[in-house]
């Protein structure tokens, strides 16, 4: 799959899938587009499939910086979308990729025909800035399998760990794939992060999806993106957690083709 130079950076991309019509996707933090596996048999036949990685993501380059910030990314990924002429597309955001999705929106939202913001935060809240702290710490005391300890009850929800605990070896293998300064860049970019104040300038029809055990990025948050948007409407996902495309991922693509008509 290809590589493509963006601003001076080697950016990696996907482009797959039988649909007419083009739904682009974005990675949560610690995701790069290997990450949609198990939701791309469904999506691949009903689209044109458009996945990246951002900077500090999988195949993509990690430049040296504080941060990257999430209007950073989102003007990469609008970079990509120019440079393969596409003109309109279907926009889905996981977590992370959610936020950066709010800042495409507010920025080139005469491009998206409908977004889906999946468990994601309308701001960075104390909360999650202690949540972030916490993780660091974990990280400096104990490495990676004391980082990846604490951040399982944030990230499933009680029904998959009783069920599909036997899982969690295989997702840790894949987690330390990640790289750890690149998160930390990526985490600093999400404390930036508010579009309280703006959320109403996003005149996109708009699907706000959230799981009902979703602690990382909870249930008032996803009220904030109702009440903002002013063209939303909210799904809760019943039972499940915050990592949508791993324990809930047939939900997850029926809910997007759902809203969004292939």
């Amino acid at each position: 799959m290809p590589h493509i130079q963006l601003d001076q950076h080697s950016v990696y991309y996907e482009l797959s899938g039988s649909g007419q019509r083009t739904l682009m996707l974005f990675n949560g933090i610690t995701m790069s587009t290997a990450a949609w596996t198990l939701m791309l048999p469904w999506l691949e036949s009903h689209y044109r499939l458009l996945r990246l990685d951002f900077f500090g993501q999988g195949q993509s380059d990690k430049p040296a910086s504080e941060l990257y910030t999430l209007g950073e990314q989102a003007e990469l990924a609008h970079a990509l979308v120019e440079r393969l002429g596409i003109e309109h597309f279907y926009l889905a955001g996981l977590s992370y990729g959610g936020m950066v999705a709010q800042h495409y929106a507010r920025r080139h939202g005469e491009h998206i025909d409908k977004l889906v913001l999946a468990s994601t935060l309308a701001w960075s809240d104390a909360v999650n800035g202690a949540m972030s702290d916490s993780w660091i710490d974990a990280q400096t005391l104990g490495g990676f399998d004391h980082r990846y300890q604490i951040s399982i009850p944030w990230l499933f929800s009680s029904r998959f760990l009783a069920q599909h605990g036997d899982m969690l070896p295989d997702l840790k293998r894949m987690s330390a794939l990640a790289d750890w300064p690149s998160i930390v860049r990526l985490i600093n970019g999400i404390r930036q992060h508010d579009a309280r104040s703006w959320l109403d300038s996003i005149r996109r029809p708009s699907l706000v999806l959230v799981g009902s055990e979703d602690r990382l990025t909870p249930r008032y948050q996803a009220d904030l993106l109702l009440d903002g948007i002013p063209d939303a409407i909210q799904k809760i996902l019943p039972g499940a957690g915050h990592v949508l495309h791993l324990e809930a991922p047939e939900a997850f693509c029926h809910a997007i083709t759902g809203f969004c008509p292939p």
